[in-house]
């Protein structure tokens, strides 16, 4: 009962905590655009037209929309989905530790980037420790025979494909791993334990494959579409260097490793202090920990990767969890580097490629903030105040517009049928259209005069650095 209370306690804590920052950063005029990307889909899908679950698009993981489909405040949402993806995973830990480190989880738990990922991006943090679970139910397999936890661990994997489509880049690392350590118990004993594991993630992968295809005629629509998970984000130089080669790939991810080093100091002490395991299992334990270096070499291979100091979070849940489950004992080296860690988690994000990441640290610090969703609330209300009943907008990038109007009903999207009819001869359809003139968009491509203003049988009713809304002359 005792257990119970202490992960009651710990959840009621975490989403006090996470929902706390996201209000108060929402009251600064700050959201991460993400957080509104999936409240825009979910919304779509309940309440468009007409309202389809396919509205959420297919192109980007499922699992990532869930919560915004049952909590309907979307600053609550990730909130709640990490308070209960982190509560999950310490309950592992209290119940696999055998010798608790508390001090090492809370240094977890409290790591700004960690709460960065529990408020803004859910979705990366479970994958995280989806995948760090699912090794360690393999580890537990390898250690005691179980099947069960072979399963499990599959499942799990499997759930990755969900939260995340880069976990099928790690399929390879898991069958290298069985092989070395049933290779004396034959080639059928090999191959069941491999089917039994990798089952459950190509079964997601072909039922997302099958979805793509009977919704869209494509079972590759999540990899071709230009609103492409995979595409979803601006690439470094050196990352496009780096692109399908091995070499460049190499280079490129031991020279984030050197700049993620303080941060990951306790993943790189638990790596040396494995080697008191025992030397038959060895080399698989070593597989299998160097997971997130491997995730993170095809990542930058097949050009899915944006330095960001986030990332480290991933290793440092498997530092934790190897040293907990594992029995590797305390010692002032590991106790050192966690603190180390902790402290550089405070100050390297100041100096972070990504933006958001920086700017909620740069929070937490300063109480300041750069608002962000100050220019979209302000057309919502033009658009209101104008009296637009249908607005012809691309949502590609005007997404936050749909949220803060909260009627989808209101506008031509590019899912609905009559979209491209309403582009083609929008005097026809459209009381207003929305111009983005700051990135390329299907609008400003169709009327490109409508950058300066200009736009044939409507008038310039509302114009900023980034938008322009014109509205049908009567």
């Amino acid at each position: 009962m005792r257990p119970l209370l202490v992960l009651y306690l710990l959840f009621l804590c975490l989403i006090f905590l996470f929902y706390t920052a996201s209000h108060t950063l929402y009251e600064a005029g700050y959201v991460h655009l993400n957080v509104l990307f999936y409240a825009e889909k979910v919304l779509l899908a309940k309440e468009g037209e007409p309202p389809r679950l396919e509205n959420i698009g297919l192109v980007y993981p499922p699992l990532a929309f869930l919560p915004f489909w049952f909590v309907s405040d979307y600053l609550m949402a990730s909130p709640f989905a990490s308070a209960i993806t982190l509560t999950l995973f310490f309950s592992f830990l209290l119940k696999r530790c055998l010798s608790p480190v508390y001090f090492i989880v809370v240094s977890l738990l409290l790591n700004p980037l960690t709460i960065f990922l529990a408020v803004y991006r859910f979705e990366v943090l479970s994958f995280y420790i989806l995948l760090t679970l699912s090794v360690m139910f393999l580890i537990l397999h390898m250690e005691m025979g179980y099947s069960i936890y072979l399963f499990v661990g599959g499942f799990l994997l499997g759930l990755c494909f969900f939260f995340d489509f880069r976990s099928v880049f790690l399929i390879p690392l898991f069958v290298l791993f069985i092989f070395f350590t049933t290779k004396q118990a034959g080639r059928d004993y090999t191959l069941a334990l491999t089917m039994v594991k990798l089952t459950p993630i190509v079964f997601f992968v072909f039922i997302w494959l099958y979805l793509n295809w009977v919704f869209t005629g494509d079972p590759l629509t999540f990899i071709k579409s230009p609103y492409s998970f995979f595409k979803g984000r601006a690439l470094g130089t050196d990352v496009l260097v780096a692109k399908g080669s091995i070499l460049g790939s190499l280079k490129y991810s031991a020279l984030q490793l050197f700049y993620l080093l303080p941060l990951i100091l306790p993943y790189v002490v638990v790596l040396f202090k494995l080697k008191k395991y025992r030397v038959l299992y060895l080399f698989p334990l070593y597989l299998l920990y160097l997971s997130p270096i491997t995730l993170m070499l095809f990542s930058i291979y097949f050009s899915y990767f944006f330095p960001s100091y986030y990332y480290s979070v991933l290793f440092l849940a498997f530092a934790v969890t190897f040293a907990s489950s594992l029995n590797i004992r305390g010692s002032k080296a590991l106790a050192v580097a966690f603190i180390v860690s902790f402290l550089a988690s405070w100050v390297l994000p100041l100096y972070s490629k990504e933006e958001n990441e920086k700017n909620f640290v740069k929070f937490l610090l300063t109480g300041r903030v750069k608002e962000n969703i100050g220019e979209y609330i302000k057309v919502a209300k033009v658009l209101k105040d104008q009296g637009c009943e249908k607005t012809l907008l691309d949502d590609k990038t005007d997404f936050p517009v749909v949220v803060f109007s909260q009627n989808p009903k209101k506008f031509y999207l590019p899912y609905m049928y009559e979209y491209y009819s309403a582009l083609s001869t929008p005097i026809a359809f459209a009381d207003c259209i929305l111009v983005n003139k700051n990135s390329q968009n299907i609008i400003l491509d169709r009327f490109p005069t409508s950058k300066m203003g200009f736009l044939k049988g409507y008038m310039l009713v509302y114009s900023d650095e980034t938008y322009n809304v014109f509205k049908r002359v009567r």
